[in-house]
């Protein structure tokens, strides 16, 4: 091999290191900043429900035992943003366990569900998630659909095909000035649902970050309710659902 050869191949990895390098930063920069929880309730004392931090999970313990619900986060979302509503859900009778995801992107721990169900055992399983969170726990439905009896979507929608599942469930919760949900997506995903099996609630002056408390999300609409507001909505939704 020439001197030119050997010059011209070093060149070449040079290259490919700085495109590897480059895309490297990129993600970081892309990944590492996230929505925190901002001005969240502090539900520390709650009487009904005991909050236990499991380490890759939270688990919200309530008055009910026969169902639980896993909860995916929205993407670049503090997962601590949703105590609100997973406390509310346990309290209207459905266990709840907010999944901890690696770079607060449900997309690289959209199996963490596992760990979960071999853990405990309760006569219905649902899975859901807000946003990316929603189409993750629909990721992982699609191949654990026997062991899953329903599916909550917030602001959310399953670009995998559930329609062989036709025992599931399912209720999709969005609200009516969310202008990050791509309405034209969600119209079109939804032959991707078991037929017959959706349920639908629009929340009327709500909006896509209403669901958690994180302050604003890029790209949003002005909510016309408080995230409280939307919130209560949302547990109801699910309580209503889920009877």
């Amino acid at each position: 091999m020439n001197k030119a050869r050997i010059k011209a191949g070093k060149k070449v990895l040079c290259i490919l290191l700085i495109i590897i390098l480059a895309g490297a930063a990129a993600f970081l920069l892309y990944c590492l900043p996230y929505y925190h929880a901002k001005n969240a309730p502090d539900f520390s004392e709650d009487e009904r429900v005991s909050i236990e931090d499991k380490g890759k999970y939270i688990f919200y313990d309530g008055p009910g035992t026969d169902t639980a619900l896993i909860f995916y986060p929205g993407a670049k979302v503090d997962e601590k943003a949703y105590e609100a509503l997973m406390v509310g859900i346990a309290e209207e009778g459905t266990d709840c366990f907010l999944v901890k995801m690696p770079l607060h992107l449900a997309f690289f721990g959209k199996s963490r569900a596992d760990i979960i169900m071999k853990s405990y055992d309760y006569d219905a399983w649902l899975m859901g998630g807000h946003s990316l969170g929603g189409s993750m726990a629909a990721e992982y439905t699609k191949s654990h659909g026997d062991a899953v009896d329903g599916l909550v979507f917030l602001a959310s929608f399953s670009a995998s095909d559930l329609t062989r599942y036709q025992n599931l469930r399912c209720l999709s919760v969005y609200g009516s000035r969310d202008l990050v949900l791509n309405r034209s997506k969600y119209e079109q995903n939804k032959a991707n649902l078991p037929a017959g099996s959706l349920s639908e609630v629009v929340i009327d002056g709500g909006n896509h970050a209403g669901f958690a408390y994180y302050g604003p999300q890029k790209g949003d609409g002005e909510a016309a309710i408080s995230k409280e507001e939307q919130i209560k909505k949302t547990v109801d939704a699910v309580a209503e659902w889920g009877q």
